[in-house]
């Protein structure tokens, strides 16, 4: 790539894809101007330090990865965590630096990740509850969602590079009824029980119910309460 096509752009792409590639402590300004096939320097023109980039790579990441459109859909607001689950379970696995970035507000709420607040955030609404408090349910379900994808990229997170590891657990093995360790007594009926409803994604939906179950009977007590 010649000096005059370079772009802010770009550069945001290529950190990307480094980062995808290699994780988030492959980027480096140097790397990136190897990829680009640039000098070091003129990257500074577009992107003032490693911290703004960072940011921007995540915000990136979102418009990449965006809610749907909620017009003319008839979605309840169970709906929508439900489809933010999805949406943000696969972009984790695809990108699993990003459970990182989002986990930071000042990388995490640019445009995009407003926009994706306000998208959560309609949707709570209709729970009959503030803004702030369908915010802090928003917040309640990321966490929840991120939590949940840790497991499963977790082992992208602590290696340099993105290689297959093996899955093998304790957990696993005394759900297979094949225990490598004596079984606590409390978890004895798990042995040989089989994975069903405990893989990564049951759990995502399992917990994700129960949360929204939380909200919704905190605001029924609350609407009740009211009124007396």
């Amino acid at each position: 790539m010649t000096e005059p096509k370079l772009t802010r752009a770009a550069i945001v792409d290529a950190a990307i894809t480094l980062a995808d590639a290699d994780g988030l402590g492959a980027v480096s300004m140097r790397r990136i101007a190897e990829r680009l096939e640039v000098g070091t320097m003129s990257l500074y023109r577009h992107v003032t330090n490693k911290d703004e980039l960072i940011a921007a790579m995540t915000d990136e990441i979102g418009a990449r990865h965006q809610y749907p459109d909620p017009a003319g859909r008839d979605w309840s607001w169970r709906d929508r965590v439900r489809i933010a689950a999805l949406i943000d379970w696969e972009l984790y696995q695809q990108h699993p630096w990003v459970l990182l970035t989002f986990a930071v507000p000042r990388y995490s709420f640019g445009p995009q990740g407003l926009a994706s607040l306000a998208w959560l955030v309609e949707g709570l609404r209709a729970l009959d509850v503030s803004a702030r408090e369908a915010t802090t349910m928003a917040f309640a379900v990321w966490n929840y969602i991120s939590g949940a994808s840790l497991p499963v990229v977790g082992g992208a997170l602590l290696t340099d590079k993105r290689t297959a590891t093996d899955d093998s657990n304790g957990l696993r093995e005394l759900l297979d009824g094949t225990p490598s360790f004596p079984v606590p007594p409390a978890l004895a009926e798990l042995n040989g029980a089989g994975v069903g409803e405990l893989t990564s994604q049951d759990l995502l939906f399992l917990g994700l119910d129960a949360l929204c179950d939380g909200f919704a009977a905190r605001a029924g007590w609350r609407a009740t309460n009211t009124e007396r």
